[in-house]
Parts: C-alpha cells; sequence; structure tokens
C-alpha cells in the first residue's frame, strides 16, 4: 500500500508548496510512482503544475488516450476555466463530494493528471471550495462518531487517497496542505505515514515548531481514540489505525554569502541566515523532536541513523532559489530540472545558474533517498 507523506507546518512563507513538488518529482526520478495531492484552497500546486491556462484534456485526445503518461497539456485563454468546470470529479474537492454531502454511493478513486514531463507522477488537484468542507468535518471529528449521519467523514480522506494510489499503483501519496490547524489538515496528518516539517530560519519557525510541539500529540491521541471507536470503524470508510513518524524537518530559503562549489556543493549562508539555522535547528532537536518522541510519533533512532538523518532530525537545508523560481514556475520543471534554453542565461550568470542547480539537484536527491529508507521503516 502506497504511504502518505504530509507535508506541514500552519506557519505560512516555507515553501511547502515548492518543496513538495520538487520532492516529488525527485522521488519519481528515481523509479518511485507518486500521486502529489493539492489539499490547499489555494491551489498553488495545482496552478503550479497545470500552468494558469491549462486545460486538461485536450479536445482533441479522445477518452481511450486520456491515461497515456506521456498525454501533453494544451494551452488556450480561458482553459483554467475551463478545466474546473468540467473536471470537478478530478478535483480533490469533488471527489470527495459523495462522503460530505451523503450521496447514496462510494467514492470512486480519482483519475489523476499525469505530470507532463515525468513518467509516474500523477496530480490530485485541489480545489478553492474544498474549505467548504472545513466545518462539518470538524463537527464531526469532534463528536467522534457520535451522530451516525456524519460517521463517514472522518475516514474519507484516507479511503479516497489509498484507493486512488491503489488504482495507479503508486508508492507514496504526497499532500501540500494549508498553513491552518483546521480539521481537514489534522485529519489529513492523523492518517499519515511520515510527517515532514518545512521551516525556514527566523524566530517565528521556533514558535510555530513550539506549537506543534504541543498540538500534533493532541492530534494523534484523538486518531488514536477515533480508531477504536466502534461508529467509526463500522463506518462505509473506517478511519484507520494511526501511524504517523516525524521524518524530519526541513530549513530553507536562506541566502548564501558563498555559492555551491565542488568543495562545498551547499554554499556557505550569510551569517545572519546562519545564526537562525543553528536556532531552528536547536529548536528541533532540544524540544520539537523530544515532543514528538514522548507522544510515541518519532522512529527508532537507528532507524534514523540507518537513513542518515542527522541527530538534530534536519532532513535537508534548502537555500533560496531565487531567480531560479520564476524559471521553475514559467516551465512546470522543478529547479533542479532547468536546462541553460530555458535559463535564458549566458557567460557567467549561466554558471553560476548551473552551479545551484547542481547543488540543489544533489540536496533534493539525499533527501528523497532519506524519505525512502525511511518509509520502509514505518509498520
Amino acid at each position: 500500500m502506497a504511504q502518505i507523506i504530509s507535508l506541514f507546518n500552519h506557519k505560512g512563507g516555507v515553501s511547502k508548496t515548492t518543496t513538495t513538488f520538487n520532492l516529488a518529482w525527485m522521488l519519481a526520478r528515481k523509479g518511485k510512482r507518486v500521486v502529489l495531492v493539492d489539499a490547499d484552497p489555494q491551489c498553488n500546486l495545482t496552478g503550479l503544475i497545470l500552468g494558469l491556462n491549462a486545460e486538461w484534456p485536450p479536445e482533441d485526445i479522445s477518452d481511450s488516450d486520456a491515461d497515456s503518461e506521456s498525454l501533453a497539456f494544451s494551452q488556450s485563454q480561458g482553459a483554467s476555466e475551463d478545466f474546473w468546470s468540467r473536471n470537478l470529479s478530478r478535483t480533490l474537492y469533488g471527489a470527495l463530494k459523495p462522503a460530505f454531502e451523503s450521496e447514496p454511493k462510494l467514492m470512486d478513486p480519482v483519475d489523476c493528471l499525469p505530470v507532463d514531463g515525468c513518467s509516474g507522477l500523477y496530480l490530485l488537484p485541489g480545489h478553492l471550495q474544498l474549505g467548504e468542507y472545513e466545518v462539518t468535518l470538524s463537527v464531526a471529528q469532534e463528536l467522534s462518531g457520535s451522530l451516525l449521519a456524519l460517521r463517514n467523514l472522518p475516514g474519507a480522506m484516507y479511503f479516497l487517497l489509498t484507493e486512488t494510489a491503489r488504482k495507479l499503483d503508486a508508492d507514496y501519496i504526497l499532500v501540500d496542505m494549508s498553513p491552518s490547524l483546521g480539521a481537514m489538515n489534522q485529519n489529513i496528518v492523523s492518517v499519515s505515514d511520515l510527517l515532514v516539517v518545512p521551516t525556514s530560519p527566523d524566530y517565528f519557525s521556533i514558535m510555530a515548531l513550539q506549537s506543534l510541539a504541543r498540538v500534533l500529540p493532541r492530534w494523534m491521541r484523538w486518531a488514536e481514540a477515533a480508531s477504536h471507536n466502534d461508529v467509526l470503524s463500522e463506518a462505509a470508510y473506517p478511519f484507520p489505525k494511526p501511524r504517523l513518524r516525524l521524518a524530519g524537518t526541513i530549513i530553507q530559503r536562506y541566502r548564501l554569502y558563498r555559492s555551491p562549489t565542488d568543495e562545498e556543493p551547499y554554499g556557505t549562508p550569510t551569517g545572519p541566515f546562519r545564526v537562525w539555522i543553528d536556532k531552528v535547528t536547536q529548536a528541533t532537536q532540544r524540544q520539537f523532536v523530544p515532543a514528538m518522541a514522548a507522544a510515541g510519533l518519532t522512529l527508532p533512532d537507528d532507524a534514523y541513523s540507518r537513513a542518515a538523518v542527522p541527530e538534530s532530525r534536519v532532513l535537508a537545508q534548502v537555500q533560496e532559489f531565487n531567480s531560479l523560481l520564476p524559471k521553475s514556475q514559467e516551465h512546470r520543471v522543478p529547479v533542479y530540472e532547468l536546462t541553460p534554453e530555458q535559463l535564458g542565461q549566458v557567460g557567467i550568470v549561466l554558471e553560476g545558474s548551473e552551479r545551484q542547480i547542481k547543488s540543489l539537484r544533489r540536496i533534493f536527491s539525499d533527501m528523497a533517498s532519506k524519505v525512502e529508507a525511511l518509509s520502509t521503516e514505518v509498520r
């Protein structure tokens, strides 16, 4: 069964969407089959992958051809609006409707969109109306199945994601989430196998880690109780026994004093950023990880060692993408896949960009390898 990996932090501005996209693409490049799920009502991941005016499927392609992984997305004026209106059932919001609107049928696996340019990578698009389910799910989870009319909701997300992954024979489901502590995020984190917490080198990330150290154990106590609730266990979509374990944190969005070189492949952060990187690392190791361990939400120490995850549990440090980010968004590829032609640069500027791309490719490759190794440890 595919493992669910949530990338979550209720602090905004930590590049959750960009990291989710880059990590998922790298896992697919390593031969894994991956489903990207856009569970953020802002739909930034969907917009990044489809492009602002992407239309799927093209009108001149028959349904029999729609599942081809080589299917390309066409571009046309107003196609973005056409996509939402014509493909509601292919979005997370539309796929969940049978459960949340008590329709007399089971949810079907989603007909996910193959991501252009990366074999084995699929998108389950988001929808701006997904937030409409927040209140209903909150009530259902608060009542823990005491109202029969709401008993199918807590387990609906898990059922939909796992059945969709089963249809695609996927290895991983990576979920991009909104920066909130709402019921939807609680539900997704609670049914996940691994949790990755993106952060940035600043004071507010330390505050966020301190907050999550209190919130996540509380969420998992609820999930454990829900999994033993007779009403929820007998629902059409049973709530699963929680298996969540912390994969680690990521520190990103900092500037470099020295660009990456063969001797220093990750580059050297500027002095002020170095200070805050150290502070966030300490907060992770001394506060956040111990709280997760006390709640039973960490793997054994030797599991992290085998995955080459340091004692701090910081999976990776990722420098600011700078001018590479708009190019990545324009061409809808990860930063480390950008070509000289796509960059449109020459001379010293191109050499600098290529050094950074090489560094980022190594960073995300190492990160993906660590996630793969940790996923084998989850029971």
